[in-house]
Parts: C-alpha cells; sequence; structure tokens
C-alpha cells in the first residue's frame, strides 16, 4: 500500500479535535449542569450517575455491533466512510441538544426523561461515527513508523481539542450552558469534513463475501475470539483502568476549582492551561523517543508517570504555597505523560490489529475498536458513579475537599494497576538503532 502524503494524514487526523472534545465536555461538564451540588441538581444524582452508567453500557452494546457491521459492509466507498458520512451531521445535532434541558432551573421528572434520551443517542450516534473513523488508521496506514508520525499527528488535534475546550468555562460564564453544545456540535462537523474529503477507501463490494450476515451469534462469536489475541487482552485491561483514571481526573476539575481552590468556572482555562502546554511539547518528546527505544517503553513510562503524579493533588493545600499554582504545576506533569498515552495508543493498537490478521488471516479493525470500546466506555461510566460518591466523603450536600482529593487518589490507584498489567505485554519491537 502507498504511503499517505501529508496532506492526507492531516486530513484523518483532523478527527481527533471532535473525539476529544466531545468527550471531555461530557465529562467536565455534564454532571455539573445537571448535578452542580445535591440542594440544586436538576436531576437526582444518583439517577444522573443511573443514566450516564447506563448510557455507556448502551454504548458498549453499540460499538461492537457497529465494528462488525463495519468490518462486513460493502459499499463502493469502501468499510468505514460511509457510516461517517452518514452520521456525522445526527451526532453534531445529539451534541448541542444535550445542554439543553426542558426545565434548566429547577427539578423535574422531564429532565430525566430528556437526558436519558440524549445521552442513549449520544452515545450510540457517536459509535457509528467514532468506531469506523478509528478503524481506518490500520487500513491507511500500514507501515509502523507512518502510523506513530500520523497518531503524533492525531494527538496534536487532540490537544487542539482540549485547549477549546479549556476555554468552555469563560464561554458557558459568556454566553450559558447551550454556547457548549453550539461549540462542540459545530467543530464535530468541521474537523470531520476533511476526512470525508480526503480519505478514499477501496470498494469493498468485492472483498468482502455477500453472505456475511449480521446476528447476535455471528457478532457474539466475533468480538469473543478477540480475547484469543493475548496482546490485546493485557492492553485492554490496562486501558479500561486508564480510561477511568482520566475520567475521573476530568470531572474532578471544575469541581476541584470550585470547592478546593475556591474559584469561579472561568478559571478553568488556567489551571488546564499548564496541562496543554505540556501536552503539546511532549507529543513530539514521545514521538522521538518510541521511534529511538520503541512504543512498549514509551507507553510503561507514560502509565508510570500518569500513576506518579495524579496523587501529587492530594497535597494540594498551605503547605505546599498557592493552591492554584501548586495545581497548575500538578496538571502540567500530569499532561507530560498523558501525552504519551494518546499518542502511542492507536499505534499499539494497530500493532495488536496486525497481530490477529497473522493469527485469524482477516482484516478485523473495526470488531477490534468496538471490544476496546465496551471496556473503557463501561469504565468511564464507573468512574462517573464512584466520583459522585467520593466527592462528598465528610460532607452532606455539597462536594467536600476530602472528597476530592480521594477522587485523585483512586485515579492514581488505578494507573498503578494498568501499569503492573500492560509491563506484561509480549508486543515489543526492536528498538530503532538510527
Amino acid at each position: 500500500m502507498a504511503r499517505l502524503g501529508f496532506g492526507k494524514k492531516i486530513s484523518y487526523a483532523m478527527g481527533g479535535v471532535a473525539l476529544n472534545l466531545a468527550n471531555l465536555v461530557i465529562s467536565q461538564w455534564l454532571l455539573k449542569l445537571y448535578v452542580p451540588n445535591r440542594d440544586e441538581a436538576l436531576v437526582d444524582g444518583a439517577v444522573f450517575s443511573a443514566i450516564f452508567l447506563l448510557g455507556r453500557i448502551t454504548d458498549g452494546i453499540a460499538e461492537p455491533l457497529v465494528g462488525y457491521w463495519t468490518d462486513h459492509h460493502r459499499s463502493k466507498l469502501g468499510r468505514r466512510i460511509p457510516f461517517i458520512r452518514y452520521g456525522i451531521i445526527p451526532v453534531a445535532l445529539v451534541t448541542f441538544l444535550l445542554w439543553t434541558p426542558p426545565f434548566p432551573h429547577e427539578a423535574h421528572w422531564l429532565n430525566a426523561v430528556y437526558i436519558f434520551v440524549m445521552v442513549q443517542a449520544f452515545f450510540i450516534l457517536w459509535s457509528i461515527v467514532a468506531n469506523p473513523y478509528m478503524s481506518l488508521l490500520p487500513e491507511i496506514a500500514r507501515d509502523s513508523r507512518e502510523r506513530v508520525d500520523i497518531s503524533t499527528m492525531q494527538a496534536g488535534f487532540i490537544m487542539v481539542g482540549t485547549i477549546i475546550f479549556a476555554f468552555t468555562g469563560p464561554l458557558k460564564d459568556a454566553f450559558g450552558w447551550a454556547s457548549i453544545g453550539v461549540l462542540a456540535g459545530g467543530i464535530t462537523l468541521i474537523t470531520f469534513a476533511p476526512t470525508l474529503l480526503s480519505i478514499r477507501q477501496e470498494s469493498s463490494v468485492d472483498t468482502v463475501p455477500s453472505d456475511a450476515k449480521m446476528s447476535a451469534v455471528t457478532i457474539f462469536d466475533w468480538a469473543r475470539t478477540t480475547f484469543r489475541n493475548r496482546p490485546f487482552v493485557i492492553y485492554l485491561s490496562a486501558a479500561a483502568l486508564f480510561w477511568f483514571a482520566l475520567n475521573m481526573l476530568t470531572l474532578l476539575i471544575p469541581f476541584w476549582i470550585q470547592y478546593v481552590l475556591h474559584e469561579p468556572d472561568s478559571m478553568v482555562a488556567l489551571v488546564m492551561g499548564p496541562f496543554l502546554a505540556t501536552n503539546v511539547a511532549f507529543f513530539f518528546v514521545f514521538n522521538a523517543l518510541s521511534k529511538k527505544f520503541g512504543k512498549f517503553p514509551m507507553f510503561m513510562l507514560s502509565l508510570a508517570g500518569t500513576a506518579v503524579s495524579i496523587p501529587l493533588l492530594w497535597f494540594t493545600g498551605p503547605g505546599t504555597g498557592s493552591p492554584l499554582a501548586y495545581t497548575q504545576v500538578i496538571m502540567g506533569l500530569v499532561g507530560v505523560f498523558i501525552a504519551g498515552y494518546i499518542m502511542l495508543q492507536p499505534a499499539i493498537l494497530a500493532d495488536i490489529i496486525d497481530h490477529d490478521e497473522t493469527l485469524t488471516g482477516k482484516r478485523r479493525e473495526g470488531i477490534y475498536i468496538g471490544v476496546q470500546a465496551i471496556f473503557s466506555k463501561l469504565a468511564m461510566g464507573f468512574s462517573i458513579m464512584v466520583a459522585s460518591f467520593l466527592m462528598y466523603a465528610g460532607g452532606a450536600g455539597t462536594p467536600t475537599e476530602l472528597g476530592l482529593k480521594l477522587i485523585a487518589l483512586s485515579s492514581g490507584a488505578a494507573v498503578v494497576v494498568a501499569c503492573l498489567i500492560f509491563q506484561r505485554y509480549p508486543l515489543r519491537e526492536r528498538a530503532s538503532s538510527s
């Protein structure tokens, strides 16, 4: 397969902006909108947590269905592109509607019904778009170094999404909650358009068997066989724990700013600033180091560094000087190591899919993306339940400093376990001698 030109690499990688921005805004702000505290909640906190967890379960069910469907889709446009083309407008619309509760200033049962429907629709539609998008990478780039380059570009655009996200606090304060939906929905349309315009797949009409049928048995079997791939099982376990931790850290920030730093929501940008700066800088560092030393040691470094740095938030207080400045320093340190994870993860999964081809003789990108999503998104769903419980530790109606610090400790502990699991990962390519 011919190597991709720089323009097509960029066009594909731009989708990372929308993927990251949509995930971040729902992870950090949706709980704050519907459950700012127990007294002002638009939806009961336990009900909201259950709705969100159910949404993640729906997402987990949808992902392998979409993965199997795209792996077997017969189209002149290829296996993946048609799903992105027809799903992009509905997903942008639902991304906006999440932020418009019917009763925005009071608790009402219709708010619960509304957010239930919107959350289910959001996760189903994002599965239809994100699964085929992520499945494209192993297909369009078959060379390991090219995958690392594209993953680095994608990680850079993911950070563009994070930079945009950092300003959602001031945007919300200035224009209201719906402005977050306008921003996230609009960015979704804008950043997926280059992929649709530039990436061309070969027709799958003649390469996919015409008798490929979707059924519960065949899809379950297609997913079940991914667990025969030992590297995937190890990677999957570590990735789920990492996303559990990262999602808890993400939703922690606005509550941390209000109840630990005693600052307004607009300060989110200042707290996220160091995180963004180190992310952008260290994408390129991890790119260079992974080419020299290999992906495995750099991925291990990113996990270990994340496990150590997040719990340092526990020490925020008078003994560390300015709480705001200390938080900024720790977030900058966390950003260093999360850069490595975000940059390397797609390339590692692509290697695992190649390994599966040697085992089965089939290209099954979609089902691997789908099975990964089941576990990672369920982990993120559970993280909201755990964080919603921990943040009230030692208090009553409002989050406490102790509870928020326990969230930070729990996040670090989850990544410690991820690090211990991933050290058994067997696909370790030789380091480059150049």
